[in-house]
Formats: C-alpha cells, sequence, structure tokens
C-alpha cells in the first residue's frame, strides 16, 4: 500500500467522520484508515440531539442516521418531562457501510498499528506507510493526572414479546432503583418491538458487571409489561466524566507530538459523555484546512481540543459538585432539578455552549446538597488525579 495523501490511524467515530468529509469535500484525495477491528466503528451506537449540531452538518451526517425522532422524554419521581427536541442515532454497522463505499477511501482492516509517525505509521510484522497527513484516532490512551468520574452502561437491543408503546426515546428514566451513584435506563425505540435499553450508571469507578447491568435490563422490560422476546446485541460501555485536569494531559502543547482525533483528543461533552458533536466539528475542520500535513491538522485540531477544554470548566465544576459534593443517593435529585429548567437552557447545555445566565439558572434556586458541601466540590483541589479506564 502506498500513495496515500492521509492516514487515518483507527476506524473509530471521529476518524470514520474524517474520512466522510474528506471523500465528500476533497475528492481527489486517498486516505488510508488502518482499523485493527473487522470493521469500522467496533460494536456501537452514537446519539446526539438535533440542536448539538448546526443544519449543515445534521444534513451531512444523515446518510449514516439510522433512526431519528422529533423529540424525547425524561422520567423522573416527581414528573415526567416531553421535550420537543429532535434527537438522532448512529449505529457502527450504518458507518462501516457508508464509509466503505466512499471513492478515495483505502480500508486496512484487521492490522494493527504499532508506531505512529509524523507521515508514515508502522503496522505489526514491520509495513510501513507514508503519508503526509497521519491522525491518530485510536480512542482515549492512558491520562495521568486528570481526575475522572465515569458513565458506564450495557445495553440490550432487543426484540420485545409485546409492542412496548414508545413513540420516542427515553433518554433518562430515573424512576428506577438507585445503585452505584446515579443510575437511570435508557430506551431508543427502533420499531414497535424492537428497542435498545441500556442500564447507566454515573459511578465513582470504572468497574461494570454487565452480567448483572443485562440482567436488570431485561427485568427492566417485564416490568414495563414488554418482556424479551429476542436479545439481538449487547454493547457495553465505560466513558471518562471530567472533574479537573488539564488539556495538556490529552494532547502535549508540542505539536510533534502528532496529530489526534476524537476521544484521544479530549473531545468529549465532560458531563454528558457524548462525542458525536465534536468529532463532526473536527472532520469539518480536517476536511477544510488549506495544506493536508500532520503538522497543520496537529495545530488545528489541538486549538480546537484547547478551546473546547476552556469553554468547559463550568462543565467540570458542575460534575465535582455531582460527583464529589453529592453523596451517590443525592445524584437524582441534581438530575431531576436541572431537568425541570427551560427548554432553550438544556439544549445549549447540551451543544456545549450555556450561557452566562445559564450557568446562573443552574447554580442558583434550592440546591439539592449543603451549601458547605457544594463548595467543597467547586473547588478544583478536591478532586483527586485518577486515572481513566482503559480504552475500549
Amino acid at each position: 500500500m502506498s500513495g496515500f495523501d492521509v492516514i487515518l490511524v483507527g476506524g473509530g467515530l471521529a476518524n470514520s467522520l474524517a474520512a466522510m468529509r474528506l471523500a465528500a469535500v476533497r475528492p481527489g484525495l486517498s486516505v488510508l484508515v488502518v482499523e485493527a477491528g473487522q470493521r469500522l466503528g467496533g460494536n456501537h451506537t452514537w446519539s446526539f440531539h438535533a440542536s448539538d449540531v448546526p443544519e449543515a452538518r445534521d444534513r451531512w451526517l444523515s446518510p449514516i442516521v439510522g433512526h431519528a425522532w422529533a423529540a424525547q422524554e425524561v422520567r423522573f419521581p416527581g414528573f415526567t418531562r416531553y421535550l420537543p427536541t429532535g434527537y438522532r442515532s448512529i449505529a457502527s454497522p450504518d458507518v462501516h457501510r457508508h464509509v466503505a463505499g466512499l471513492g478515495g477511501i483505502t480500508l486496512a482492516l484487521g492490522r494493527k498499528v504499532v508506531t505512529v509517525e509524523e507521515e508514515a505509521v508502522v503496522l505489526a510484522g514491520g509495513q510501513r506507510i507514508a503519508a503526509p497527513c497521519v491522525i491518530d484516532g485510536r480512542g482515549l490512551d492512558r491520562v495521568a493526572g486528570v481526575a475522572f468520574g465515569y458513565q458506564k452502561f450495557v445495553g440490550l437491543e432487543v426484540e420485545t414479546a409485546r409492542p412496548h408503546g414508545l413513540a420516542h426515546p427515553v433518554i433518562m428514566d430515573a424512576c428506577v432503583e438507585q445503585i452505584d451513584g446515579y443510575r437511570f435506563v435508557y430506551c431508543l425505540p427502533y420499531g414497535d418491538r424492537h428497542v435498545l435499553i441500556e442500564d447507566t450508571f454515573y459511578a465513582d469507578g470504572p468497574a461494570l458487571d454487565a452480567a448483572a447491568a443485562a440482567r436488570r435490563v431485561t427485568d427492566y422490560a417485564e416490568r414495563a409489561g414488554w418482556g424479551v422476546a429476542t436479545v439481538v446485541r449487547e454493547e457495553t460501555g465505560v466513558l471518562p466524566i471530567a472533574l479537573d485536569g488539564s488539556i495538556e494531559a490529552f494532547w502535549p502543547a508540542a505539536t510533534a507530538d502528532g496529530a489526534r482525533s476524537g476521544m484521544r483528543a479530549g473531545l468529549f461533552h465532560q458531563t454528558t459523555g457524548y462525542s458525536l458533536p465534536l468529532a463532526a466539528e473536527t472532520a469539518d475542520l480536517i476536511a477544510r484546512l488549506p495544506v493536508l500535513t500532520t503538522a497543520a491538522a496537529a495545530r488545528e485540531v489541538r486549538a480546537l481540543g484547547v478551546a473546547s477544554w476552556e469553554r468547559q470548566a463550568f462543565f467540570r465544576l458542575l460534575n465535582r459538585m455531582l460527583f464529589i459534593s453529592a453523596r451517590p443517593e443525592e445524584r437524582r435529585d441534581i438530575m431531576q432539578r436541572f431537568y425541570r429548567l427551560p427548554l432553550p437552557l438544556i439544549e445549549r447545555f447540551y451543544a456545549g455552549h450555556p450561557t452566562a445566565f445559564d450557568k446562573l439558572q443552574i447554580l442558583t434556586g434550592r440546591p439539592p446538597i449543603p451549601l458547605h458541601r457544594a463548595l467543597q466540590g467547586m473547588s478544583a483541589a478536591s478532586a483527586r488525579p485518577r486515572r481513566v479506564a482503559e480504552p475500549r
């Protein structure tokens, strides 16, 4: 293999979106995607709110969007709320199918990269492939000096024994037993008897008992009256929720360390764990670089990462209040209060762009936790660095 303009190391979400945009915006390029697995995207479902991305970005994402809904819902012991905000879902098989069919894109599947150089990669077995632009998107690497909480989940995509009756996603059903921190169930209805159900936690540690969580999913379906006829697929994940730290921990200041993308570049929403909106923004940025070199990509994507990290200082403060100030049994009360706030505020929060007044509204009012503990969590010194879970 030779003669490539761009090598994308890792075929996860961020690099798959970058391949899509490069093929669309610069169709004359030759792009190689090297992925250790047998298909792009692994075994994942990515979702986003329609308000998370500009309309133009929403349009170019549409070929890989498998399901779209006009609304969503949250459920808490105190209330249920219908949110008329569009919601989109992307499954990894659709990402693989679409990217594999693009002109100018070559896939090297089942090939592990052992060395990433500024203008080349070396594969297991010693093969060296060169390109002027190399971007490393192999997922989150070990991160020292950053304090984390975790969002972790086990999802079962199932065919139900009886129609589930869901017209739109339930992005949080917190009317469930609270264990291992803040727990809720997340449901995406794909058809009358086809639904993805995820048992989800905001927890202090990354340990995940997948078998126990899967049992809770089937129990949830039984209690809802749906039953489970067939399990189509199982999905697990452990996502980092940043409490404090620096973008330098993800990406050193010197661009000589190479170009990165996605979670490896620290590009994710630090409270929700959602990565797609920033991955799509990165893909647009890469595709429109005047000159496609590793140094240029490193400089511009790192600048995006720094800006995102600085903008999300407020999110890290909220995360500290959730994980440090609040006791595990109080976390649901915090989330319940948030979902009583105005819809435009909630949409801006998910999109990662809350206004100063939004922040004031989130922090003021009757607090769900005592003031002295809230103030303790606001201090960055209260967050002790903890190493993130091994990348999945």
